[in-house]
C-alpha cells in the first residue's frame, strides 16, 4: 500500500517501507536480541534491535533503535500478493518500489536490497551488509 510515496507491506514478522528515495526499513515484531551487521569484513553482533534500515549508499544495513514504528501504519502493514512460482528457486513474495526489493525466498527467508546494501534473516538474528 503506497502512502504519500512511502511503499508499506509485511515481510515474514516485519513491517517494513521504502520510500520514494529507495531507503528501506522492517520494524521488527519482536525485538531481536541481536544483530549482525558486516562491517570491515567481520560480522559485527548489535544487541536490542527493533528496526533495520538501509538508508545510505556509504553505510551497510544497519539498526534503527528509534524507529518508534516509523514502517509500520496503524493497524499493521497489508501482506504482498504471493507470486505464482515457476520453479522451486523462485521467491514467493517480492515487493519493488524505488530501486528497492524485499522479498521472501523461496527457502522462506525475509530478504531487503538497496543501495548496493541488504539485509536479512535467515535464522532468529538478522544479518546485514
Amino acid at each position: 500500500m503506497q502512502v504519500g510515496g512511502t511503499q508499506y507491506f509485511s515481510l515474514g514478522g516485519w513491517n517494513c517501507s521504502i520510500g520514494a528515495d529507495g531507503a528501506v526499513g522492517c520494524d521488527l515484531t519482536v525485538p531481536a536480541a541481536v544483530m549482525n551487521v558486516l562491517y570491515l569484513g567481520a560480522q559485527v553482533p548489535l544487541p536490542n534491535v527493533s528496526a533495520i534500515v538501509i538508508d545510505s549508499t556509504a553505510a551497510p544495513a544497519h539498526p534503527e533503535w528509534n524507529s518508534n514504528g516509523s514502517h509500520t501504519l496503524p493497524g499493521g502493514n497489508p501482506a504482498p500478493v504471493p507470486i505464482a512460482q515457476v520453479s522451486g528457486h523462485d521467491p514467493q513474495f517480492s515487493v519493488s518500489y524505488a530501486g528497492a526489493t524485499c522479498q521472501i525466498t523461496y527457502s522462506g527467508a525475509a530478504v531487503c536490497t538497496s543501495m548496493g546494501h541488504g539485509f536479512s534473516q535467515r535464522g532468529p538474528e538478522p544479518f546485514g551488509y
